[in-house]
């Protein structure tokens, strides 16, 4: 498993770096975009994998909302979210199962916006006008470190087990480790690659809170696989599973990054 990751990790790195640092705007859009698409396909199969209409509901539900926030237009944000709320309604109506047309109505809800309306946001965040790239790379670097310096101190000093009903394996150890990976390449990047106007406290301080937000958006997947009954959301990434398991770290660490710069940083 972990020669499978390794193998993965060492043809997507590159791959990433290009698309943040040197692919078109148009490029890396189309990217975050069929990866939304992906991950909008492994929600709801893990959900409602016997319900075509309202897996296809979904899918463009989440797809619409994705377009609003890489065009940045929050006036059809509004209208894309009354038109999937009346129409999902409709849907349900014309459902004989009335309970069960209402709980799928809400799960396909969550799966667009949870994939569809926050993974975009990276689009934003990367097409700052000051050092986009460096920001999305400072959240990306963050994020993976996090989740490797998780994973060796959990394996090396775990103890104690941190959210067991929800991931059994994670331990507060590895959470710990997770937190100092993720300031150290904060700091890092702050010396060699920093984003301008960034200051060496605000590196470390947006460090912690990636760290915390990549560690509990890695719970929020093992949440939703659990309820799902599912190991893995897909298969597309050997050794890694599908794109909800690689992008479970990174939306919340995406979303956090682009509103601090959009003026909710202190």
């Amino acid at each position: 498993m972990l020669r499978a990751r390794l193998a993965t990790a060492a043809v997507a790195l590159p791959t990433l770096v290009w698309l943040i640092f040197y692919a078109p705007a148009w490029a890396f859009s189309g990217m975050i975009l069929a990866f939304t698409a992906v991950g909008l396909s492994e929600y709801v199969d893990m959900a409602m994998p016997d319900h075509r209409r309202v897996k296809i509901f979904a899918v463009a539900v989440g797809l619409g909302l994705a377009w609003t926030v890489v065009v940045h237009r929050s006036d059809a944000l509004g209208l894309v979210l009354v038109v999937s709320l009346v129409a999902g309604l409709f849907l349900a109506l014309a459902d004989e199962d009335i309970g069960g047309a209402v709980s799928r109505l809400a799960h396909g809800l969550l799966a667009a916006l949870y994939v569809g309306f926050l993974l975009p946001h990276v689009v934003r965040l990367r097409l700052m006008p000051e050092g986009g790239e460096r920001w999305v790379f400072l959240a990306l670097a963050c994020a993976f470190a996090t989740d490797s310096a998780a994973y060796f101190g959990g394996r090396w000093a775990g103890r104690t087990k941190l959210f067991p009903r929800v991931s059994p394996s994670k331990t507060l150890e590895g959470a710990v480790s997770g937190v100092v990976g993720s300031v150290l390449v904060a700091y890092l990047i702050y010396v060699f690659l920093p984003p301008p106007s960034l200051h060496v406290a605000e590196a470390l301080w947006i460090g912690i809170a990636i760290a915390f937000l990549t560690e509990t958006g890695d719970l929020v997947e093992s949440m939703i696989k659990r309820a799902y009954g599912a190991k893995d959301s897909g298969w597309i990434f050997p050794g890694h599973g599908g794109v909800l398991d690689r992008i479970d770290g990174l939306v919340l660490p995406f979303v956090f990054t682009y509103y601090w710069n959009a003026g909710l940083g202190l």
